[in-house]
């Protein structure tokens, strides 16, 4: 960033060294803090972006972002009051808001950092209980250390970034917010989170058509897209020009020579993929992009699928007004190819939500705008759409029965959330069948199947209560039995 960077400080950003307060010690650390690493794992903060550091400390957020030849500036009352305050496609607020305990000085240090962010403000505070005990002091308290902390709770925290700048907020994790200045910025961002999906399929292709290496490529990506690629997203459109003709007669080709259920199925996630989008736009409160900004790729998926950009606004509309219908939920939760569906709730592991049915995934993206994205195992659906839990196990790929560790529920109608916690509990609840809850290209997918298989013949799942963890393993000690490493086995010293 270059050293006249401040000239274009936006007006009303000037910053006097009294209104961010760390307290007696700022924080050193190795390597980035989690909202740093969360922001570039999203690709907000990439090498194309210019990154500042609104409130830096020592500047360990500075110092990794520039290993990572990202363009950096950080400034800090205490540790860099000379560096000049300057915009930046993304400003960084990282654990600032809560050190300040006069609220005015609070919100204008807010208000500054967006006011300095082109694209996007990333905004984290704490959230954890660990300071309810310590002395209150005005809307926080005073730690042991005689610091000042204002906890927000997840809700608080939203609700107040929303009010001070008069934008949507996107929660990404307890106490982590991405905050944009720009709709395109927002509009792609959601667009990342829509088709984050991977499509891959099988081609069977018959002789003639198959000789053409070229025509093999093409018929692929007419599998993978759900529809005949346009010309210009195919670089070796002339190469197939020149050998078949025109390009009515290489569409009459590739259709017949396409894996049918391929192309059907991808077509109908793509169709699915891009409702999602444009709903999520909507429950932001948003506005669709125009046809003409959509990227190429996308205005040929609306023409292929729905001829129309009006077509496919009506459509998603629909889909959109579907989520508050508990009876349509339950349908789309009894047809989704994956998961354990029990009669009140459906399972799904957190590698399988691409492959739900839109309207779910649509549900399931809803209930990450109250709590961000968190850690978790399985997503536990309520057929009916009004809850979202997101629960976290002890070891899921490796303990046979994990142990259920948190589960954080989500209560869609009223936008709240409540996490339980079941680390300490003697008697937790455990899981069987893992295999139900993966697909079948899982990495563990076999070894999980062998073990329900051996369950399942010794007679052991249709037991009760053998979803508690004290249950089961007396199940398995009365019947001399023991299960390592995935396998079923009789005890060393049974019978």
């Amino acid at each position: 960033m270059d050293n006249n960077s401040a000239d274009h400080r936006p007006e009303g950003a000037r910053v006097s060294t009294n209104v961010i307060r760390r307290g007696r010690t700022a924080i050193r650390r190795n390597r980035s803090s989690k909202p740093v690493a969360l922001a570039l794992a999203d690709g907000m903060i990439a090498p194309t972006t210019s990154v500042f550091d609104y409130g830096c400390g020592h500047g360990a957020d500075v110092q990794y972002l520039r290993s990572k030849r990202i363009r950096v500036q950080g400034w800090d009352p205490h540790y860099r009051p000379d560096v000049n305050v300057s915009s930046a496609d993304v400003v960084n607020l990282g654990y600032v808001l809560n050190v300040i305990e006069d609220q005015q000085e609070r919100l204008e240090t807010l208000r500054r950092a967006f006011q300095l962010a082109r694209k996007v403000l990333l905004v984290a505070v704490r959230v954890d209980r660990a300071l309810e005990e310590g002395l209150e002091f005005a809307d926080g308290r005073i730690t042991g250390a005689g610091t000042f902390q204002k906890i927000f709770d997840q809700e608080e925290f939203r609700e107040y970034l929303e009010l001070a700048l008069g934008r949507h907020v996107y929660l990404v994790a307890p106490g982590i917010a991405y905050v944009f200045a720009e709709d395109s910025v927002e509009a792609q961002f959601l667009a990342t989170r829509a088709f984050a999906r991977r499509l891959e399929y099988r081609t069977d292709l018959i002789e003639q058509f198959s000789k053409s290496r070229a025509a093999r490529s093409f018929v692929a990506l007419t599998n993978r897209l759900g529809r005949v690629p346009a010309p210009e997203e195919f670089s070796r459109y002339g190469e197939l020009l020149q050998t078949f003709g025109s390009f009515t007669r290489i569409e009459r080709l590739t259709l017949r020579l396409v894996n049918r259920e391929a192309f059907e199925g991808s077509r109908d996630q793509r169709r699915q993929d891009l409702l999602t989008y444009l709903a999520m736009l909507r429950l932001q409160g948003l506005p669709s992009p125009k046809f003409t900004d959509l990227p190429p790729t996308l205005r040929n998926d609306v023409r292929g699928i729905w001829g129309s950009y009006r077509g496919a606004a009506a459509e998603s509309e629909a889909f959109l007004f579907a989520m508050g219908k508990p009876d349509q939920i339950r349908t789309e939760c009894n047809v989704a190819a994956v998961g354990k569906l029990l009669p009140e709730n459906l399972y799904v592991h957190r590698t399988a939500e691409d492959d739900l049915p839109a309207l779910l995934r649509l549900v399931v993206f809803t209930a990450k705008q109250v709590v961000g994205e968190v850690s978790y195992d399985l997503v536990k659906l309520r057929i009916d759409g009004r809850a979202v839990s997101f629960l976290s196990y002890s070891s899921f790929d490796f303990e046979a029965h994990p142990r259920l560790l948190r589960s954080l529920r989500v209560y869609l109608p009223k936008a709240r959330f409540a996490v339980r916690d079941y680390s300490a509990t003697a008697n937790p609840p455990i899981l069987h069948r893992k295999d139900s809850f993966v697909t079948k290209d899982y990495p563990h997918f076999d070894k999980f199947r062998r073990l329900t298989e051996q369950e399942e013949a010794a007679g052991l799942l249709g037991l009760p209560d053998i979803g508690l963890k004290e249950a089961w393993e007396n199940f398995l000690r009365v019947r001399g039995l023991v299960v390592v490493d995935h396998s079923l086995q009789l005890c060393a010293n049974a019978g």
